[in-house]
């Protein structure tokens, strides 16, 4: 084996982990193209939103209800803005399934803020609803 004048090995071995570095990066790039196609694929649809009244003002909580495509059909899922022009909100999670966009408008498009708290469901059957001592104890 011929021997090779030092710092030769150093430079290729520099070489190979930049070209390795860059391979890497234009395929994270690539990866995440792919996921931005899937995530826009999969966006969720708004299915209702209200303002509602609370300890600390008119209007103060925001009720968003939207669905999410799932393998299965559609998420219901909710989320509750805490003051209006505020980055703060409450995470509900999944409030129900639907089999469709139609069907999940018809259950859960009715969203009531009441003494007790807020319901979401139709105008016949509530389908969740949340404490209002839950809603106010983010202060």
């Amino acid at each position: 084996m011929a021997l090779l004048p030092a710092g030769v090995i150093g430079r290729h071995s520099f070489a190979v982990v930049i070209g390795g570095l860059f391979t890497a990066l234009i395929a994270y790039q690539v990866g995440a193209a792919g996921q931005a196609v899937e995530d826009r694929a999969n966006q969720d649809a708004n299915i209702a939103f209200r303002w509602g009244d609370g300890k600390y003002g008119e209007a103060f909580y925001g009720m968003r209800v939207f669905e999410i495509r799932a393998a299965s059909g559609i998420e219901v899922r909710a989320t509750i803005v805490i003051g209006p022009g505020n980055a703060m909100y409450h995470d509900c999670g999944k409030i129900g399934r639907a089999a469709s966009h139609e069907e999940a408008v018809r259950r859960f498009s009715v969203i009531s803020w009441r003494v007790d708290g807020v319901h979401v469901g139709s105008e016949t059957r509530d389908e969740y609803s949340l404490a209002r001592a839950i809603i106010e104890g983010h202060r």
